[in-house]
């Protein structure tokens, strides 16, 4: 199975501009068509747009009885696959107090459907019959994804400037697009990664502009992000950037610089930071 992805993802990151650029949506306030339990405390609701693209929504349970806002994530989908085998890495995220916005879409590299969903929350949050009315921080957004996605993550960002910072994991970005990034952003690459070569990733770091970490996991594929034993490697440093950043954490912060726990920490390497 992971060698038929790897086969249909590589042939398929030429095409991703194209497919993506024609992909349209329409955000207005939706019930969701489910909702269910992504684990002990998150939910997923699940929404029919209408459209081409529909939503996936990770959320805390508690969230439903809080009195608080939840700052927002949202995602992009690798080429080809869907955002359910992502769903332990966005659990854990979302288990950490954030609301989590994933759609269908297959080809998503512009960052136009990635772009919609930030839309989408806002309008949600907005709605007094949605499940998510005023429970959205629209203030404080990131944008996350995989490969594809977090070429996705990039362009939505250059795109919408709700979007506060970026977690880039192992995307086929174009150093272009990097350097036109305003936001802080990590660069994450994986040293086994046969599809997303590490030179490329830093080659995009090389050219952001922004304050931005580079760092490799070690021992890593491509699919690191969809194996659900190694899901926790990645979020337990997105968590500490989306707090970093969304939630003002100024120790979570201390994590990112050179000195702190990330630059220490002996399963990455190749560790690097600036303009902060």
């Amino acid at each position: 199975m992971k060698r038929k992805l790897a086969s249909i993802m590589t042939a398929a990151l030429i095409l991703t501009p194209a497919l993506s650029a024609n992909i349209s949506t329409v955000n207005a306030a939706y019930q969701p068509y489910s909702v269910s339990s992504a684990s002990d405390t998150v939910s997923l609701a699940e929404y029919d747009d209408g459209l081409l693209i529909d939503h996936v929504v990770f959320y805390p349970k508690e969230m439903t009885t809080s009195n608080k806002k939840y700052p927002v994530v949202v995602w992009g989908n690798g080429t080809t696959v869907s955002w359910d085998v992502y769903e332990e890495l966005l659990s854990q995220i979302a288990a950490a107090g954030y609301i989590v916005v994933a759609n269908t879409d297959r080809f998503c590299g512009t960052g136009i459907t990635e772009s919609a969903s930030v839309d989408f929350i806002i309008k949600e949050g907005n709605d007094k019959k949605s499940l998510f009315y005023n429970k959205v921080d629209a203030e404080h957004i990131g944008a996350s994804g995989h490969s594809q996605g977090g070429m996705s993550a990039v362009n939505a960002a250059r795109r919408n400037p709700k979007i506060d910072c970026v977690f880039d994991i192992q995307g086929c970005d174009l150093s272009s697009e990097a350097s036109q990034l305003k936001v802080p952003t990590f660069f994450v690459t994986a040293t086994d990664d046969q599809i997303v070569f590490s030179p490329l990733v830093k080659a995009s770091y090389n050219a952001c502009k922004a304050p931005c970490v580079y760092a490799s996991l070690k021992n890593i594929t491509h699919f690191g992000p969809v194996d659900n034993s190694s899901a926790s490697l990645f979020s337990e440093y997105a968590v500490k950037w989306f707090d970093a950043f969304l939630k003002n954490d100024n120790a979570a912060k201390k994590v990112f610089l050179n000195g702190g726990k990330l630059s220490k920490d002996s399963r990455w390497t190749d560790y690097s930071s600036k303009n902060f």
